[in-house]
């Protein structure tokens, strides 16, 4: 069983065990991305989401970069990506904010 948690710290469990997440804007990526899921969010918001007003010029690569991180991290099944952005793939059943509401 998976557990995604963004009540509290982000945090993925599986079994129980914590997945590591990797680096803050990882961890900030796939808490935005949960918070949206089953929507495909664009890159582009997601940069503003990461960096707000000081995005990097490397922003965009940096965003596929932490992507893939989480494909290798959650799976590669659970990160897809449409046109120009990004979805995560979850049952309602294994995201914390879902189970609350």
């Amino acid at each position: 069983m998976i557990d995604f948690r963004l009540l509290g710290p982000v945090a993925v469990l599986v079994d129980g065990e914590a997945v590591p997440l990797g680096a803050p804007k990882q961890r900030a990526l796939l808490a935005e991305l949960l918070l949206h899921h089953g929507e495909v969010v664009p890159r582009t918001r997601l940069v503003d989401a990461l960096w707000d007003e000081g995005a990097p010029e490397t922003a965009t690569s940096a965003l596929q970069v932490y992507a893939h991180g989480l494909r290798r991290a959650l799976g590669s099944e659970r990160i897809e990506t449409q046109g120009s952005g990004y979805r995560i793939l979850i049952e309602p059943e294994e995201l914390d904010v879902a189970r609350f509401e």
